[in-house]
């Protein structure tokens, strides 16, 4: 889920008589006058849930939808008995300030950029009727706040990654140029400029997370796991 929002600050005006040949000698002039934007990057994580009401066939339908979002099919040897399920929200919000500058043109710089990232309603579905207190219905929490402790992981290293890469943008991206009259178009399009870049480095981040969450329900562990409790029963057993 994408939240984006758009401001235009109307900010203090600058004359200055000088002629300058091109819109870049006119973002020079504009530099001069102002800052690097504030930035602002903060999460959020929300209060992990568990529900104990899903039948085998609910797990496997999502566990299967799972896969395909990743690129993959789940293997048939397969029976799932756990899964964790978070929703994502990434909002941004960039508030662009406008200032003049010579020869009647105006100045569209970005004074504060406002990213969010949050996992809300983290859920851990155990199958229904897995008794608790056996191998497997250890086996399935331990496997399944596995997956939520790499998506709070995975949020806090990302972050201080995110935010500086994020500061860097206003050396590459700039500000804009324009008559008056275009004032409105062209803070939409440096808008979408910063947001442009900063969701590619968003959706890159998600990638990178849910390929080390299939690690994690790659066939070999499941099968290290099941080995395990196969261990444990036959020794209570005996």
């Amino acid at each position: 889920m994408k939240k984006v929002f758009f401001a235009l600050i109307l900010s203090f005006f600058v004359t200055k008589p000088a002629f300058c040949d091109s819109l870049e000698e006119y973002e020079k002039e504009c530099l001069s006058f102002i800052k690097a934007p504030e930035v602002v990057v903060s999460s959020a994580y929300g209060k992990l849930r568990y529900r104990y009401d899903k039948d085998e066939t609910f797990l496997r339908q999502e566990t299967e939808k799972k896969f395909r979002d990743a690129g993959e099919s789940m293997p048939k040897e397969f029976t799932p008995i756990g899964l964790t399920k978070v929703r994502d929200i990434f909002d941004f919000n960039l508030t662009v300030g406008q200032i003049e500058v010579s020869k009647g043109y105006v100045c569209l710089y970005p004074e504060k950029i406002d990213v969010r990232l949050e996992y809300y309603m983290p859920t851990i579905y155990i199958l229904k009727g897995l008794a608790e207190g056996t191998c497997q219905y250890d086996l399935a929490v331990r496997h399944e706040k596995t997956h939520v402790q790499i998506y709070i992981e995975a949020l806090d290293y990302f972050l201080p990654i995110l935010k500086q890469e994020t500061e860097e943008l206003f050396g590459k991206i700039g500000v804009r140029v324009a008559l008056p009259q275009n004032a409105q178009e062209t803070a939409k399009a440096l808008n979408e400029a910063y947001l442009k870049t900063i969701q590619k480095k968003v959706d890159a981040w998600h990638t990178e997370v849910e390929t080390e969450q299939m690690k994690l329900d790659s066939l070999e562990n499941y099968m290290m796991e099941n080995l395990l409790c196969q261990k444990m029963d036959k020794a209570e057993a005996e």
